[in-house]
């Protein structure tokens, strides 16, 4: 049947055809009829399908993105506000250290 002069192709091709016709006899079909249903009806329709679905993926997967990113900056803007609020504690403390020091001091200096 092929005759590209490759032989891998001749044989693929050959045992493609062969499957068809032997399928088309069970369906009842004709080989035109089989191919018309692969190539022209099936085929597009699962290629169309599969476009949709990775455009539907594509999309999802890009939302998503956009949500962790958000939610990244949401987790490091409250961060910093508690990082924040550490330093102020910190330096209330180190404040009240200082005076508490002072006191002593001249308490001690005063005797």
């Amino acid at each position: 049947m092929a005759k590209s002069g490759i032989y891998w192709i001749d044989v693929t091709f050959d045992w493609c055809v062969n499957f068809l016709y032997k399928v088309a006899s069970l369906l009842g079909l004709s080989y035109e009829e089989i191919n018309i249903w692969l190539f022209v009806i099936i085929g597009p329709i699962s290629l169309l399908v599969s476009i949709l679905l990775n455009f539907y993926f594509f999309k999802k997967v890009t939302k998503l993105k956009r949500i962790i990113e958000i939610q990244k900056k949401e987790i490091s803007e409250i961060n910093e506000v508690e990082l924040e609020e550490e330093k102020t504690n910190y330096l209330k403390i180190f404040g009240i250290i200082i005076i508490i020091f002072l006191i002593l001091y001249f308490l001690e200096s005063k005797n």
